[in-house]
């Protein structure tokens, strides 16, 4: 008796302290090695007035950043919180304020998104904090361990009972999470024609990019129509376009139906 209760306290207190270090950037919703805008810079006010037409309860409080590493965007916070926070790529920041001080648009770069792919990739990560999204995945953690925990008691087989809680929890994490990148896409087109005209275009821009690499580096990770197999945090951009040209809302592993895997 006392031998079985070791472990599930061990596995408690591990499962207690991973969603602590999980929650802490959602209390703190702070970029380190980002920097932060003014609030009188009009991507900042623009992302304010996003976030209130998503939801977001105190949308004066959601901050915005800027890396020079990464692509699209980021957020953390939550809005039971009342913080967030948006972390967007250089190329975005650029792209928003194209046309801005006599700024040319030029139609050939490929790295520069739109003023709509902009609003859209901006209204994309409001969703995010609207819904809670960082917070429920972060409870998904130490739930789905305790559950894993479960089930690997009611199997004799060792070897088998840690594949299926292994198996679970990461097929569980998986689907939750496309399940909120639906949730923050549709979420995001469902605010206006430009903003769902702007994740199309956000969403094809990627798509061709991933089939340029494929071309000049033979990737293995990438299939013919440019998905990309090692991000398993959103689902594949063929049919996040799929669903968002028809505002779909499909199960969240249908693409695996769907994507063509030759390589």
């Amino acid at each position: 008796m006392a031998s079985s209760v070791l472990p599930r306290r061990l596995l408690s207190s591990t499962a207690a302290m991973l969603f602590g270090v999980s929650v802490y950037p959602i209390v703190n919703p702070n970029c380190d090695d980002c920097f932060e805008l003014e609030d009188k810079d009009p991507i900042v006010i623009k992302a304010r007035e996003i976030a209130f037409k998503a939801g977001v309860k105190n949308p004066q409080n959601v901050m915005v950043y800027v890396s020079e590493d990464g692509e699209t965007g980021g957020s953390m916070g939550a809005n039971l919180l009342g913080r967030g926070t948006i972390c967007i790529s250089n190329d975005v920041y650029r792209g928003f304020h194209q046309g801005d001080g006599g700024v040319e648009w030029d139609a050939d770069d490929e790295d520069t998104p739109t003023r709509d792919e902009a609003e859209f990739i901006l209204a994309h990560e409001c969703v995010h904090l609207a819904k809670n999204h960082s917070l429920v995945m972060s409870s998904f953690v130490p739930v789905a361990m305790m559950s894993s925990a479960s089930l690997t008691t009611k199997v004799h087989n060792k070897f088998l009972a840690t594949l299926l809680g292994v198996g679970c929890m990461a097929i569980g994490g998986i689907y939750l999470s496309w399940c909120m990148e639906y949730e923050a896409d549709h979420g995001a087109a469902s605010l206006g024609d430009s903003f769902h005209r702007g994740g199309l275009t956000a969403l094809e821009r990627s798509r061709r990019r991933n089939c340029m690499l494929k071309r000049n580096w033979k990737s293995d990770w990438i299939t013919d129509d440019g998905n990309y197999l090692g991000d398993t945090a959103h689902p594949w951009l063929t049919t996040r376009i799929d669903h968002l040209q028809h505002l779909q809302h499909d199960c969240a592993f249908c693409s695996l139906l769907v994507t063509n895997f030759k390589v």
